[in-house]
């Protein structure tokens, strides 16, 4: 008796929650748009701020980019001017749950967007240096194969790039016409780090170049092991493009301390060589 006397109550206050949505549709709808009007001014002052502090060298917090993108969704999925069937019972108590859930929602995004913190935080310092322009030889050529690396850079797909040619065709200076583009023009990436490596490989003096363009010093004696680390360490928080320029000898990026570069990282590596076997 107590097991269906608790079955009959269930039913009852079940019965009960979907009788009210029938009956407050209207009521939840309106506040479910008191909320919403109140959730659109609160993303209208925060992008307002954001406008004001984004600066060269800040970019917005992911917390707050995800925000903004969930309000953006959350307007989307919301149509407040849909007018309820009066004469159905589904279709108004279908509406006015709706409507009380959402507003749940809704106001949770709106609590959610109280950053009291700030909206953005500092960029890493951008490495990199610009080249002396260079005269391209056989210009449409060259500017076509500038525009192919450039696409390649650009593509997320991409995480490495060969250039591979005999010497004096114009590979480094293509290369110095993209490394000026990626730091002047473009800012997808955070760092441009160029190395010239050229016949005599030397896996410490590469790793000590890189660290150079970093302004990290990796000890000096010590284990190549424990000296990739810290370069690794280095380069694994930056969204960088590294130009090794006349590269004669493959290698392994984890002896030298680079990352592969992946979709997530976001990073590349770019080399020129005349040797197609290491391309």
């Amino acid at each position: 008796m107590e097991m269906l006397g608790s079955i009959v109550g269930n039913i009852i206050s079940l019965v009960d929650k979907y009788c009210n949505y029938h009956i407050e549709a209207d009521e939840h709808v309106k506040n479910l748009k008191r909320k919403l009007e109140l959730l659109e001014s609160r993303e209208e002052d925060i992008k307002s701020k954001l406008d004001l502090e984004l600066r060269p060298g800040k970019k917005p917090k992911q917390e707050v980019k995800l925000w903004l993108h969930n309000v953006e969704k959350i307007k989307d999925d919301i149509d407040i001017e849909q007018e309820p069937v009066r004469w159905m019972l589904t279709s108004r108590m279908q509406r006015g749950e709706r409507a009380f859930k959402k507003t749940r929602l809704v106001e949770e995004l709106y609590q959610a967007g109280d950053f009291t913190n700030g909206l953005v935080i500092d960029l890493p310092e951008c490495i990199g240096k610009m080249m002396p322009p260079p005269t391209l030889v056989g210009e449409s050529t060259a500017q076509r194969t500038k525009e192919d690396i450039l696409a390649c850079l650009l593509d997320n797909d991409v995480g490495k790039i060969g250039v591979y040619g005999m010497g004096g065709i114009g590979k480094t200076t293509v290369m110095k016409e993209v490394n000026n583009f990626l730091l002047n023009e473009s800012k997808k990436f955070e760092s441009v780090i160029w190395v010239t490596v050229s016949k005599e490989f030397d896996l410490i003096k590469l790793q000590n170049d890189i660290a150079c363009r970093l302004k990290l010093k990796l000890p000096k004696s010590g284990d190549q092991i424990i000296r990739a680390a810290e370069l690794y360490t280095a380069l694994k928080y930056r969204k960088y493009v590294l130009i090794l320029d006349d590269l004669w000898e493959a290698f392994a990026l984890e002896d030298v301390g680079i990352p592969e570069p992946t979709l997530t990282n976001g990073c590349k590596l770019v080399l020129t060589t005349r040797l197609l076997d290491v391309c």
